[in-house]
C-alpha cells in the first residue's frame, strides 16, 4: 500500500494533467451540445491509454525502488564493514601499544644489567629502535590525520636525537659535526622527529669509523635539514628504490642490518607532512639526505 501511495505522489502531476484534459474535453462537448456518448467513448480511450501509461511507469518505479533498496542494503553493509574495520584497527593498535609498553620494561632492565657490556647495550638499543619503528608505523597508518602542526625548533629536535644515539656514535667510532643555526619550521614535531630518526639511524648503520654532518639552512620558502654521512654510499641502481617498502638494497644485504622499513617509514611520514626528501650519494664517499620542509 505504501508503494502505491508513493507511486501516486510521484506521478501526481501526470494524474492532474489527465484529469484537466478530460475536464476541458467535457466542457467542449457540453458547450457544443455534442452527444454525451461521444465524450464517454473518447474518455474510455483516453483512460485506457493513461492506465497503460501508469502500468508502464509503475513497473519502472518498481525497478527503481528495487535498485534503491539494493543500494541502501549495500550502504548498510559498507557501513558495517567500515565499523568492523575501525574496531579491528583499534584492537590492533591497543595490542601493539600494550606490547611495546611491556617489552620496554625488560629492555630497560637488560640495559641496566649489561651496563658494562657495550656490545650488548648496542644490540638492546637496536631492539628498542625497531620496537619504536613498529609502533610508529602502525600509528601513522591508523591515525594519518592525527597531526599537530606547530612551530618546531629544528636544533632542539636534532639535539634530542643526537643524545639518544650518542652511544651508537661512540661505539661505531663516528665523529659528529652538528651545526646549529637557530632555525625553526612549521610542521608536526613528533612525526618530523620520527622521520629524522629513521634517516639518522640509517646513516649510523653504514658510517662506521667515519663522520656524520648534521646541518640546517633556509632555501627559498623552505627549511632544509641535511644529514650527511661519510660512509659506504648507495649504489646508483638503488637510489630510486631505497624508500620502497621492504627494499634493503645491496648495502642492506651486504651488512645484513636493514629491515627495509626505516626509510619507507620516513618517506611515508614525509608524504603525510608534505615534506620532500632528496638523496645524493656516491659509493665509497657517503650520502646526503635532504629533508625539505615547506613553510
Amino acid at each position: 500500500m505504501d508503494k502505491l501511495v508513493c507511486f501516486l505522489k510521484k506521478n501526481l502531476n501526470s494524474i492532474l494533467f489527465f484529469v484537466s484534459i478530460n475536464a476541458i474535453y467535457f466542457m467542449v462537448v457540453y458547450l457544443n451540445n455534442v452527444d454525451l456518448k461521444v465524450f464517454l467513448q473518447g474518455f474510455e480511450i483516453c483512460l485506457i491509454v493513461f492506465l497503460i501509461y501508469l502500468v508502464i511507469k509503475y513497473l519502472d518505479f518498481e525497478k527503481e525502488l528495487s535498485k534503491d533498496e539494493k543500494i541502501e542494503d549495500l550502504e548498510i553493509q559498507i557501513e558495517n564493514i567500515r565499523n568492523q574495520y575501525i574496531s579491528w584497527q583499534k584492537d590492533i593498535q591497543e595490542y601493539f601499544s600494550m606490547w611495546v609498553h611491556q617489552i620496554k620494561t625488560p629492555i630497560t632492565c637488560l640495559e641496566i644489567l649489561t651496563d658494562d657490556n657495550k656490545e650488548m647495550k648496542m644490540q638492546l638499543k637496536s631492539i628498542d629502535n625497531y620496537t619504536n619503528m613498529a609502533i610508529n608505523y602502525l600509528k601513522l597508518n591508523l591515525h594519518e590525520k592525527d597531526m599537530d602542526i606547530s612551530v618546531v625548533d629544528v636544533d632542539n629536535l636534532l639535539n634530542i636525537l643526537v643524545k639518544k644515539y650518542s652511544l651508537l656514535f661512540i661505539n661505531s667510532h663516528i665523529s659528529l659535526d652538528f651545526r646549529k643555526h637557530d632555525i625553526k619550521c612549521i610542521t608536526d614535531s613528533k612525526w618530523l622527529s620520527v622521520l629524522l630518526e629513521q634517516i639518522l639511524s640509517n646513516a649510523i648503520k653504514y658510517s662506521e669509523n667515519s663522520q656524520i654532518i648534521i646541518d640546517s639552512f633556509k632555501k627559498d620558502n623552505s627549511v632544509v635539514i641535511l644529514i650527511e654521512d661519510k660512509g659506504i654510499g648507495i649504489p646508483e641502481e638503488d637510489i630510486n628504490r631505497i624508500f620502497d617498502k621492504g627494499y634493503s638494497g645491496f648495502n642492506g644485504r651486504l651488512k645484513q642490518k636493514s629491515s627495509g622499513l626505516g626509510l619507507y617509514l620516513a618517506k611515508s611520514i614525509a608524504d603525510k607532512l608534505d615534506i620532500r626528501l632528496k638523496v645524493d650519494s656516491v659509493v665509497g664517499q657517503g650520502s646526503k639526505f635532504y629533508i625539505i620542509v615547506n613553510n
